[in-house]
């Protein structure tokens, strides 16, 4: 183990500064690349910003020309924010939850606009961008200060409310299928079946082995008028 640091060491010793220039050239070109594959803003937390303020402060203005996660202006405004006797150990926390940050704040506005998203799924996509420390009903509420449904809307009303005042001019439809014994031996059988919303009341619309076109259309055609037969209030 010691004949192995030494060799680590030695190595060290006979880098030169063109070596050492050569290979940060390289790690910024490749950092480069990795960005490019990401979206075009990144949210940190707390723990990552501090992290880049210990290691990005002894840099000086240099910090410029090598940070990408961040602008060189959010960076110089995170130092700015912090101690001046440059502690960087968070403060005591105060009681309750620490507030959302502003960026985070307009990510969720951002997304209740252009997507019409509620709360859950914001929430869903924040936690693919990393952004682990935002809740459901910090959302909600938020949400709610600034005049959005926590809930997804489409256009005026929710479904439920179609649902509602729909319900009764409203019928669903489906099939099922049961393997029936004939004299021709075992059969599959397909059952048309519709259903009254308001109600819940089933009509068997037709069966059959065969559940092609033509007997798709034939049972259309009953159904209309079936449908002229029922009251105006199911």
């Amino acid at each position: 183990m010691k004949a192995r640091l030494q060799s680590i060491l030695l190595m060290l010793a006979g880098t030169s500064d063109k070596e050492l220039a050569q290979q940060v050239q390289y790690l910024k070109e490749e950092n480069q690349i990795l960005r490019s594959r990401l979206p075009k803003k990144l949210f940190v937390t707390p723990q990552e910003r501090n992290r880049l303020l210990r290691y990005g402060t002894p840099l000086g203005k240099a910090i410029a020309k090598l940070i990408t996660i961040v602008s060189p202006r959010t960076f110089a405004r995170w130092l700015k924010a912090e101690k001046p006797n440059g502690d960087t150990r968070p403060e005591r926390r105060k009681p309750g939850r620490p507030p959302t940050p502003q960026e985070i704040h307009d990510l969720i506005l951002r997304m209740a606009e252009e997507n019409a998203w509620g709360y859950t799924r914001i929430v869903g996509e924040l936690r693919k961008l990393g952004i682990h420390d935002v809740y459901r009903s910090t959302v909600a509420n938020f949400l709610k200060a600034n005049g959005y449904e926590p809930g997804p809307k489409r256009g005026p009303g929710t479904w439920s409310d179609f649902i509602r005042r729909h319900a009764t001019t409203l019928w669903t439809c489906d099939f099922f299928s049961k393997k029936v014994w004939t004299c021709l031996g075992l059969v599959e059988v397909f059952v048309f079946v519709v259903m009254h919303i308001g109600s819940r009341r089933i009509h068997v619309a037709g069966m059959t082995a065969h559940p092609d076109a033509a007997w798709m259309a034939e049972r259309a055609d009953e159904l209309v008028r079936f449908f002229e037969q029922q009251p105006e209030k199911a």
